[in-house]
């Protein structure tokens, strides 16, 4: 069945093709739109104008609707869902946003009418399709509120010290950041359902008497439609040749798709050491063991571990295998060091996963988070950051009526920041809109995302 989610205050409206396209999502697009209306005015569908660059199998999970159906001459999608003729179309001013799986399968996807059309009042026809917010977000699971115990069991050095890089890699939103986070028992990544959350590579370090493990968390490998993309993939691509031991983090409730191949690919050309890692062993699934064979055939592993990072189950398992497939070596890094990222870095990242943690599918993977000023006071740190985004709308859905949307981001932010420089934090957040900054190479530069 088609759903639909309706968020007043960000004024959109959510069309779903699948159950769980939040979760599911790995790739984000554009496209122009329109509204289908009754003689009253009330919306019965949408329609899609498509590019070349989706084809009919990209649509096989909305086709396999009834009340969908594509014209490919005219490349355009409708959805129709009361099977009567429109009495009027309404277009739309802003884009709509298209989710895609990670084999490039049409989701679902989102549209935001400009306020003057009232969408609230035009939903009556919708209603046997609408879901609550509240029920939207059953069964979502954060991140514990207590911080798990860093991997470190007590351990004797029985040989030589061992030291080495480790790169965790996957598709996206197969929980490696929270792999990382729960193995060193601290926040230096941050996490949330959407994917492409992590945009570059980070180093999280855990030590142990025997061993300094550098982890490389890496952005999810997916197929990008944006520069930002292509550089988040080449910050993962890049961390595979570098490392000692390769990571290949998967989600064992599902089968593997195309993109875990192409993934595997590349680890196979590796010369590191390769550890199969099945993540979401706490999820229940009627064919684990299935999926398991499944990944076991991607490449020729030297060890497969389960492991929960959710949950912290397995993890020290994990890092007793990585110790013994590291070299022998001294630390590559002061003891004492967790993370190569600086507390201005962090603290921006900080801001933007409470934006990916409030905001719906409009808004999410267009956001940037600057430092521009960061002054140590007597009793407090008086912290200004700016949130970019890439259109005026997205902007008014950050501020939120009356600001109060701005006042929930930086209320989350600034607790989180608090709790890890230790101190009381005086957020001041602005937004600022500019077009594309995405694809613009300028933009990209003055963010941080360079080589």
């Amino acid at each position: 069945m088609i759903t639909l989610l309706y968020d007043p205050d960000a004024g959109t409206l959510s069309w779903r093709f699948v159950e769980t396209a939040d979760e599911d999502a790995s790739l984000e697009s554009e496209c122009d739109a329109t509204l289908l209306l009754d003689a009253q005015g009330r919306i019965i569908g949408a329609q899609l104008d498509l590019d070349e660059s989706i084809n009919d199998d990209d649509l096989t999970q909305a086709l396999a609707h009834p009340q969908v159906s594509f014209n490919a001459s005219e490349r355009t999608l409708t959805v129709n869902l009361v099977g009567e003729e429109p009495a009027s179309v309404q277009p739309l001013e802003e884009p709509a946003v298209l989710d895609f799986d990670a084999d490039e399968r049409l989701l679902g996807f989102e549209v935001l009418p400009a306020d003057e059309f009232e969408l609230e009042r035009r939903l009556e026809r919708l209603a046997p399709f609408l879901v609550e917010r509240d029920q939207e977000r059953q069964g979502e699971v954060e991140e514990p509120a207590i911080a798990l115990p860093p991997a470190t069991r007590p351990v004797v050095p029985e040989g030589p010290h061992r030291s080495g890089f480790v790169a965790l890699v996957g598709r996206p939103n197969v929980g490696k950041s929270t792999l990382l986070n729960a193995l060193l028992g601290q926040k230096v990544a941050i996490v949330s359902s959407k994917p492409q959350t992590t945009r570059t590579a980070i180093r999280g370090i855990l030590n142990r008497p025997d061993a300094q493990i550098v982890f490389v968390d890496t952005p999810g490998i997916h197929e990008p439609r944006n520069r930002l993309g292509a550089y988040m993939v080449k910050q993962a691509r890049r961390a595979i040749p570098d490392a000692d031991v390769v990571c290949m983090v998967v989600d064992i409730s599902r089968p593997p798709g195309s993109l875990d191949e192409r993934i595997a690919a590349l680890v196979r050309k590796a010369q590191a050491r390769r550890i199969l890692v099945l993540n979401k062993i706490d999820l229940p699934t009627r064919r684990g063991n299935e999926h398991l064979h499944a990944y076991r055939a991607l490449a020729a592993w030297d060890m497969e571990v389960a492991v929960s990072a959710l949950r912290g189950q397995g993890l020290d398992a994990l890092v007793d295998e990585i110790v013994r497939l590291l070299p022998e070596g001294p630390p590559l890094y002061p003891e004492g060091q967790v993370t190569d990222q600086s507390e201005r870095e962090l603290a921006a990242e900080l801001v933007r996963e409470q934006v990916l943690r409030h905001t719906q599918q409009e808004v999410p993977h267009s956001v940037a988070v600057e430092v521009e000023e960061w002054e140590e006071k007597e009793k407090i740190t008086y912290i200004r950051m700016t949130i970019l985004v890439e259109r005026e709308s997205q902007k008014a859905i950050l501020i939120g009526a009356g600001g109060g949307m701005l006042k929930k981001i930086g209320s989350g932010a600034r607790l989180a920041i608090e709790d890890m420089l230790g101190r009381p934090v005086y957020l001041d957040l602005w937004v600022k809109a500019r077009d594309h900054w995405r694809d613009d190479p300028n933009a990209l530069r003055w963010l941080g995302y360079t080589e």
